[in-house]
């Protein structure tokens, strides 16, 4: 080292420590040496800001949407369609005809059964006025009864005028106040009166079997115009099926909707679907009801606990990119499958604009759980230790302060503190595991 450079090492050292030289002699005294400034190794620390908001636990899921109602109309009658008034895509109201089947076996039976009531109807009458007959042949028999017995009580009268008349003329004979004739006259008499009195018990006695006979007749003719009416109302309600099966042949709309599907002709064999064979079970018309739709959504296990009739959802469809629509949770299901481990749940979506066919694929999200006036932070500001404690770096004087903290709902970019810290909180970004309890730092722009 040459002279010159050691007096410069020297001068320096002795400036480092509080001392001044000059250095003469030297080609490089004219050039002023310069002090060193002290190093200040205090670090810097941002803050982050904890704040107050709502915190909404949600869940998207892949959804698709069906029509509200789906119908697909078959044939319960065969026959030829000799009407077809619909195509695919028309809309139609509730009890539109769609179509008409031909079946004029079923006419021909129901104008039968029309005329076989017609006679029942009237053979029903003829008992009935049989069942009038017999009811006035009682009344007769009734009457006869009442005159023979009349008679009886008649006879029974003279019956004992003749007895008594008969003993005071045998005691008359016996005094011989009168003469023996008188007495067969008398017993005659008597005779005459007993044998009357048979006749006409025997004459009561038959009209009483009359009138039995007559109220037998009556019974009878009271059962047969109840058989009649029996018979009657068993055709009527054949009359009814054959009625019903030949609406059958009249297919309507059973909602008020759009035609999705046609597989008929006008001329066309129409089998009845319950002995159709299986290719023959394809159904004449597919109505489907698209005013209101149905999406539907499979929720995973861990969701489906917080899952409720009512939750907000948000769709989106890749076809409709710029369009988001939203709805409830209309009901579901409350089990899932064993499959997928899925619960299936929908939601009623009106469709007044007809954007939404029934078949689309979207995604849709599912407001689960909502958090009002959760304080957060940026989850970079907490730190875990092998236990599972957090804490957080909180400034406080100039110092770092470690501060235990209890989370709650972490969605990966936000962390909520639950107890430990409030909003005033002044918390370092990032840092984990830097700092110790009561370390000097300076916050970043102050």
């Amino acid at each position: 080292m040459r002279k010159c450079d050691r007096l410069i090492y020297f001068a320096t050292l002795l400036t480092a420590t509080g001392f001044s030289m000059s250095l003469s002699g030297c080609n490089r005294a004219e050039s002023p040496v310069k002090t060193s400034r002290t190093v200040d190794n205090t670090p810097t620390v941002r803050l982050v800001a904890a704040e107050r908001t709502t915190i909404e636990r949600t869940t998207t899921q892949p959804a698709t949407i069906h029509a509200y109602h789906q119908a697909k109309i078959h044939a319960k009658v065969a026959g030829y369609l000799s009407e077809l008034n619909v195509d695919i895509g028309q809309t139609v109201k509730k009890g539109d005809v769609l179509g008409v089947i031909s079946v004029p076996e079923l006419q021909i039976s129901y104008e039968r059964k029309q005329a076989e009531i017609r006679s029942l109807e009237a053979r029903q009458q003829s008992a009935a006025a049989g069942v009038n007959l017999a009811q006035a042949d009682v009344q007769a028999a009734q009457a006869h009864q009442s005159q023979a017995a009349a008679e009886v009580a008649q006879t029974d009268a003279q019956l004992n005028a003749d007895t008594s008349e008969f003993n005071r003329v045998t005691q008359l004979v016996e005094q011989k106040a009168v003469a023996g004739r008188l007495l067969d006259e008398a017993r005659q008499q008597l005779e005459a009166s007993t044998s009357a009195k048979a006749a006409v018990q025997a004459a009561l006695q038959s009209t009483v079997a009359a009138v039995t006979v007559a109220r037998e007749k009556a019974a009878v003719a009271e059962a047969a115009v109840k058989a009649a009416a029996a018979q009657t109302d068993v055709v009527r309600k054949e009359l009814e099926e054959l009625a019903t099966m030949m609406q059958y042949a009249i297919l309507k709309a059973p909602f008020k909707g759009v035609v999705t599907q046609r597989h008929v002709d006008p001329g066309d064999l129409v089998r009845n679907i319950q002995d159709a064979s299986e290719p023959s079970r394809e159904p004449l018309f597919e109505i489907a009801q698209v005013d209101q739709v149905r999406l539907r959504i499979a929720i995973p296990e861990m969701e489906a606990p917080l899952t409720r009739v009512g939750n907000a959802v948000s769709l989106t469809l890749r076809s409709l990119p710029d369009r988001e629509f939203e709805g409830k949770i209309s009901r579901m299901s409350r089990r899932l499958d064993e499959s997928t481990r899925t619960m299936h749940v929908e939601v009623d979506m009106d469709n007044n604009e007809g954007l939404l066919i029934p078949g689309m694929y979207g995604e849709a999200t599912v407001t689960l759980q909502q958090t009002p006036d959760a304080l957060m932070i940026a989850a970079t500001a907490v730190q875990f230790d092998k236990t599972g404690n957090s804490s957080v770096y909180v400034v406080e004087d100039g110092a770092v302060r470690i501060v235990p903290v209890r989370t709650g709902h972490d969605d990966g970019r936000q962390i909520q503190i639950l107890s430990g810290i409030d909003e005033t909180a002044k918390i370092t970004a990032g840092r984990i595991g830097r700092f110790k309890d009561g370390q000097k730092v300076r916050v970043e722009g102050s």
